[in-house]
């Protein structure tokens, strides 16, 4: 055997074996809270790895044999209408980023000014002063900001929109609890663009449970399709507004996106027909689930953002802990198969979708109390832990 078909076995079977311990760590032993992912079901995960994998289309028609390509593009774009209520829909963005990425380019020019929210307040980064803003030569501006409610202040960002006139309003936060009062934020006579980023709550906004940001007053919904939106990773775009849409669309080829990776349509599509039939029950679930682990650990005496304001309305909760401490229980959450992020926003999106219930939510309160507190030993949390997820390892809310 030559050192190079040697080396080539070595490194597949290094590839493999990291592949197979990452599925049985993440899906078989860890208690997932991350609010920025989901659990696809398996034949939305069969299509990635379908024969769309492999190939192109394009707008130009440069490409020939893609004839189911391009009935699959037009199947997942009608179903995205339906799901949203919308017009126009558009698959082509490879992630919600991307989708911001097309907006800014095909509404802005240098010098323009955009309104969001700060990622101080939990905005997202990516279309902030160290996001795509500077790249591009545009100017951010932020929503006043209420850190108790979490959420922004109407009134005053109303003043702010009227002073400053930007070109483009983005409602949308990597930190969201609570729908916007978009209505009366905007003023009257706003004559730029208005934008939802739903990039975490699409999933709630198609089961009609979050809020309708197209019959509110937004142009455009677009985001990411793998958070609530229980798709393969990648971008979407409705609007029920022409002009708008077609503004937006008329950048993304060749610029943008070239290839729109088929196989990721695919899942989509059929994220989107489960989103058809179970939307409403799921994003019920989900909120049910949220508030319900937020009530339990504030019982606890686990610290808790937003008590007054009911905690929250979405898949989100945020611990309320300073930075430092933040970063241990993390790491701590870790060791005991717990999966968060680093500033403790827990999300209940995917053990919802693996079934987990009310009651569920307080057996998960106390695993993450006895973590905090340091109540019992790590190896006898983690057992716990094991033993919760093995007995949910059925999807729901699957076609």
């Amino acid at each position: 055997m030559t050192d190079s078909v040697s080396s080539a076995i070595s490194f597949a079977k290094r590839l493999d074996d990291i592949v197979q311990k990452e599925r049985k760590w993440r899906t078989e032993e860890t208690l997932n809270l991350i609010a920025s992912e989901n659990f696809a079901s398996d034949k939305t995960r069969s299509y990635l790895a379908s024969d769309f994998s492999n190939r192109y289309t394009a707008p130009d028609r440069f490409y020939r044999g893609t004839r189911y390509a391009d009935e699959l593009k037009e199947l997942a774009e009608e179903l995205a209408c339906k799901v949203y209520r919308a017009k126009y829909a558009e698959v082509s963005a490879l992630s919600g980023h991307t989708c911001s990425l097309i907006v800014f380019m095909a509404l802005l020019k240098r010098g323009d000014s955009i309104i969001s929210c700060d990622p101080k307040d939990g905005g997202y980064p990516g279309s902030s002063r160290v996001g795509l803003a500077p790249l591009l030569g545009i100017r951010n501006l932020y929503f006043p900001f209420d850190r108790n409610a979490m959420n922004i202040i109407p009134a005053k960002t109303r003043g702010l929109i009227t002073k400053r006139r930007p070109k483009l309003t983005i409602f949308g936060a990597s930190y969201i609890l609570f729908p916007y009062d978009i209505r009366s934020t905007m003023p009257d006579d706003y004559d730029g663009y208005t934008i939802y980023d739903g990039s975490h709550v699409m999933g709630l906004i198609a089961g009609g449970q979050f809020q309708d940001p197209l019959r509110e007053g937004c142009s455009l919904l677009m985001g990411s399709t793998h958070k609530t939106l229980f798709g393969p990773q990648g971008g979407l775009m409705v609007s029920n507004d022409e002009e708008v849409f077609n503004e937006i669309t008329g950048k993304i080829f060749p610029g943008i996106v070239d290839n729109i990776h088929l196989n990721r349509i695919a899942g989509l599509a059929h994220s989107l027909a489960e989103l058809l039939k179970f939307g409403k029950d799921y994003s019920n679930a989900v909120i049910r689930n949220s508030q319900a682990l937020a009530k339990c650990l504030d019982d606890l005496g686990v610290n808790v953002k937003a008590r007054e304001y009911g905690f929250t309305k979405s898949h989100q909760i945020l611990l309320d802990y300073e930075r430092k401490r933040s970063l241990q229980l993390a790491d701590s959450f870790q060791l005991s198969d717990i999966i968060t992020d680093v500033e403790l926003r827990l999300g209940t999106a995917e053990v919802t979708r693996r079934g987990m219930k009310e009651s569920q939510m307080e057996e998960i309160a106390h695993l993450i109390q006895d973590v905090i507190e340091e109540a019992r030993p790590t190896t006898e949390i983690r057992n716990r832990v094991h033993k919760l997820v093995k007995e949910f390892r059925t999807l729901e809310f699957s076609l």
